[in-house]
């Protein structure tokens, strides 16, 4: 598991190809995201990619997230 240390913005272009599920836990200390494989949500297998925020990163995860919210008005969620 990787503990966040840094945010920061990229102008990467954003592919979506398929859907899948996102875990979380969270303890006194660090909030943890666990993302299973695409297409194996009932499944136990999790994607390579686990995180965990401590509460400096999750704040500035949730001000992003935030601001991400607010600039969506008129899209549908899915």
């Amino acid at each position: 598991m990787a503990r966040i240390t840094e945010i920061r913005s990229t102008s990467r272009p954003i592919r979506v190809k398929n859907r899948t599920a996102l875990e979380y836990s969270q303890n006194e200390k660090y909030f943890s995201i666990w993302v299973q494989s695409a297409g194996q949500e009932g499944e136990s297998s999790l994607h390579p990619l686990d995180i965990q925020l401590d509460r400096e990163m999750a704040a500035q995860l949730c001000s992003r997230l935030h601001s991400f919210l607010s600039d969506t008005k008129d899209e549908a969620f899915y």
